[in-house]
């Protein structure tokens, strides 16, 4: 037993320190940035100009354009050409690419295979749904696909499904093998996540910026790119997947002497089933929405309809357009996760083979009657373009009817939100010196992960300092916190409301779930149809986009309060509200600082894309600028790593604080 003097031994400063909570810390973390700021205002000669503004440091930008072009010259060490080489992977792409489109498409291409006729392909995607979660599902499969051809978006939503089914397959056996290897291999586990962190955090169009100059425009291009972007979630739920095996089903298999692919292939593998299958779900979702992105290095499919429409205003048939991604995107996300959910059936081998397959002799006979159907008639093949409709026309007068009755309304909130918020908001984020920045910032790491998160995350602050882009990383910044600032307020009651009854839960989670299969180049319609272009239309946008995790995570976090805390509180006499404010909301609040987490990045990834709408500065103006002149590619892609880096700053800090409090609540 410690002694009266040794429990009144002095602590030592750090321990003093990590104690404070409160006021007191939110005062010792701020207090060196404070003063750098009030000695900056009262006295700006006391600090030289490169401790606030660092002016033009182009050094970074201009190393990476000079790098981009040597690759893309020169041959590396005397041996090859990257420019070549990344040439030749692109052609290996060329023929599968080829191949399923002519397997999909009409046409005479050199492979002679014909086209699916429509209505096959509109059977077989309403088979596959019965197949794989009944008749509602069959419903969605084939009432989607339907609208496809109905709508007369049909060649251009098959060119999407056609890349989708090569590069798909490509991106989940890349990131499976990673993610394998990283679970192997704790060395390399260690190289391959801060990776997947930088890759995650890139921003969509840094990923098009180095394949249009390697490769040039068109479906390769965009191939490639979409199977880099959609690596990182496979190998992560690979990695899960593989280390969240039973330690006893394991041992199980050593005992019964499975060696060591024999462990692999029959044990880890088979129980990692549905982490890998979520993985799946995954990289087909992603690939699907970088597919459509990837218009802009001339990608077909449904992007470029939609980008052309956006660009010229005409927001009925990009709604149309939209309309039409939203659905495939549905169908898509709902027959993966089906897939994704179903589990090993028994087969009663006393039926008949075709007893026991009613679904293959389904898909066999509706491929069998279309066929034979497409050779009576030529409107099997294609829906002539007269049976189709257009709900353009009403998307058009709706926009008229909106600006000319709402113009004033919506006018006032514009002008009100630049003047009294947004600018404001610019100009303070735009003030900051750097140095009291990377002070605050190291200061909030060292508090929540020691001196190793501090240094780590005052070199991210560091890095944006003497990238060239600090003024721009400010001002993508701003909005990225405002959108914040309103997602939160938005998405926390909604999370509060749904938590409190399943019926409401589930209703929610639907909704959430089908604005998260939405491609987030989908969000800028409806926008641009209300603001047009400016910061308000893309904080919209942000909005839209980034509420969906801050309601999810608070009624994740909401609902998973031990019981009995609630019980021990509702028998102590607390009303609803004081169980709220002081028992769930203290027990949820790590798991909605995590959702805060994911509102940052999810806004961080569509403030670029909304610089496309125009009206806004900051990185994104950088990166869709490289888009159009290659000589400035290698500034695009040190602006998308800034947004990256910001993302990986608020990561490490939130995450690292979640945990924290996790800990100190003895919550798993």
């Amino acid at each position: 037993m410690a002694t009266t003097a040794e429990s009144a031994a002095p602590q030592s400063l750090l321990e003093r320190v990590r104690r404070v909570r409160g006021w007191r810390m939110a005062l010792l973390l701020l207090s060196p940035y404070l003063a750098i700021q009030v000695f900056h205002q009262a006295a700006p000669g006391l600090f030289p100009d490169v401790l606030s503004k660092l002016g033009e440091f182009r050094f970074l930008p201009d190393w990476a354009n000079e790098a981009l072009l040597h690759l893309k010259n020169e041959q590396l060490f005397g041996l090859f050409n990257f420019k070549d080489f990344t040439r030749t992977v692109s052609g290996l792409l060329e023929r599968p690419l080829d191949l399923s489109e002519q397997l999909l498409i009409a046409g005479d291409g050199p492979f002679g295979l014909g086209a699916v006729p429509w209505v096959v392909l509109v059977g077989l995607f309403a088979v596959t749904g019965a197949k794989l979660g009944g008749w509602r599902l069959a419903l969605l499969g084939g009432g989607c696909s339907l609208y496809l051809a109905v709508f007369n978006v049909w060649e251009d939503a098959i060119i999407t499904l056609s890349i989708v089914l090569v590069v798909a397959p490509v991106a989940a056996a890349i990131g499976w093998a990673a993610g394998l290897a990283a679970a192997k291999a704790k060395w390399f586990e260690s190289l391959l996540v801060p990776v997947l962190n930088v890759m995650q955090s890139m921003p969509h169009f840094s990923y098009l910026l180095p394949i249009s100059v390697f490769i040039g425009i068109g479906d390769e291009a965009g191939a490639i790119a979409t199977i880099l972007f959609a690596v990182p979630p496979m190998a992560r739920l690979t990695i899960l997947g593989l280390r969240s095996v039973p330690s006893e089903v394991l041992e199980a298999g050593l005992t019964s002497g499975c060696n060591r692919w024999q462990m692999l292939w029959k044990v880890e593998m088979p129980a990692s089933r549905p982490q890998l299958l979520v993985g799946v779900n995954q990289v087909v979702m992603q690939c699907f929405g970088m597919t459509v992105l990837a218009s802009f290095v001339g990608t077909r499919g449904l992007g470029l309809p939609l980008l052309n429409y956006l660009q010229s205003l005409r927001i009925g048939k990009a709604l149309e357009v939209g309309v039409a991604i939203v659905a495939m995107a549905i169908m898509l996300d709902r027959l993966s996760q089906a897939a994704g959910a179903r589990r090993p059936e028994h087969v009663d081998l006393s039926k008949s083979w075709l007893a026991r397959h009613p679904y293959w002799i389904a898909a066999a006979a509706v491929s069998a009657a279309g066929t034979v159907l497409a050779q009576i008639t030529d409107h099997a093949k294609v829906l002539p373009k007269s049976w189709t409709i257009s709900t353009a026309p009403l998307w058009e007068w709706i926009v008229d009817w909106v600006q000319l009755n709402l113009k004033g309304p919506l006018g006032h909130f514009r002008d009100f939100m630049i003047l009294q918020v947004l600018f404001p908001m610019r100009d303070g984020f735009g003030s900051l010196p750097w140095i009291g920045l990377l002070v605050l910032v190291a200061a909030v790491g060292w508090r929540f992960g020691g001196w190793r998160l501090a240094g780590i995350v005052s070199l991210f602050v560091a890095y944006l300092a003497f990238s060239g882009f600090w003024i721009e990383s400010m001002e993508t910044l701003y909005l990225v916190v405002a959108a914040l600032i309103v997602s939160v307020a938005i998405g926390v009651p909604i999370g509060v409301f749904a938590s409190r009854s399943p019926r409401r839960y589930a209703s929610v989670q639907v909704v959430l779930d089908t604005f998260q299969v939405l491609p987030s180049f989908i969000y800028l319609i409806p926008v641009v149809m209300l603001f047009r272009v400016g910061p308000v239309a893309a904080l919209t946008a942000i909005v839209i986009y980034a509420t969906v995790p801050a309601v999810r995570y608070t009624m994740l976090g909401l609902r998973n309060v031990p019981a009995d805390l609630v019980e021990a509180a509702e028998m102590s006499g607390c009303t609803r509200w004081q169980v709220l404010r002081k028992v769930k909301f203290p027990m949820a609040f790590p798991e909605i600082m995590l959702g805060l987490n994911q509102v940052l990045l999810f806004g961080l990834l569509l403030v670029i894309i909304s610089a496309f709408i125009g009206g806004i500065d900051g990185l994104g103006d950088e990166i869709l600028l490289a888009r159009t002149e290659q000589a400035l590619v290698g500034e695009g892609i040190v602006a998308g790593f800034n947004v990256a880096v910001i993302g990986l700053t608020a990561d490490q800090l939130i995450t690292n604080y979640a945990r924290e409090r996790k800990s100190q609540l003895g919550i798993q």
